[in-house]
């Protein structure tokens, strides 16, 4: 149920290119309460040790609706918003291009997880997480919606996804087993 949460954050980020009443700044909230929901969703499975093929799968999934497709379809309309009358600019096509590098390398990134772990979760990231991609393009894109910069920024984010780089899960505040995880300082001792 908490994976739902995540799927639906990505949806608001979707449907916020048609529906109007949907601002920049609840999208920038439900990409922060999608990204609660999936380290909650991962804490829950370790905890309660319900850890299965499908939910690995379907977390995926989730992290590459909100963290993926989502905030690329989000950083498109906020920088087309931007260039209205531009008609196909260097700016246009700019934007798209980085708009559609975000979605393609975070559905390769999320797809290589799945097929080279097997549908397990693994103790490391290959790349930067997609989570962590969206939490910087989504609120420069509601923030700076028509920087020049934002796009290569975006581009920089997609290909850094795909980079076949290990990084420790905790990026190094904490420490993430298949059971618990740990500050970096360590447990408490009583």
């Amino acid at each position: 149920a908490i994976t739902c949460v995540t799927i639906f954050c990505g949806f608001v980020l979707m449907i916020s290119t048609s529906v109007p009443g949907v601002s920049p700044s609840i999208c920038v909230a439900a990409t922060f309460v999608g990204l609660v929901a999936d380290v909650l969703d991962g804490t829950a499975a370790r905890k309660l040790q319900v850890k299965s093929k499908f939910g690995a799968s379907f977390d995926q999934l989730a992290d590459l609706t909100c963290f993926g497709i989502g905030p690329g379809i989000f950083f498109t309309r906020q920088g087309l918003s931007q260039l209205d009358g531009d008609g196909l600019s260097w700016a246009v096509i700019l934007t798209l291009l980085a708009g559609y590098a975000y979605v393609a390398c975070s559905t390769f990134r999320i797809a290589r997880e799945l097929i080279v772990h097997d549908c397990t979760r693994p103790l490391y990231f290959v790349g930067i997480p997609t989570n962590l991609a969206c939490v910087a393009v989504v609120p420069l894109s509601a923030v700076f919606p028509g920087n020049p910069v934002l796009p290569f920024l975006v581009m920089i984010l997609s290909a850094m996804m795909v980079m076949p780089l290990k990084i420790p899960k905790g990026l190094g505040v904490f420490t993430v087993t298949d059971t618990e995880v740990v500050t970096s300082c360590g447990k408490r001792k009583d």
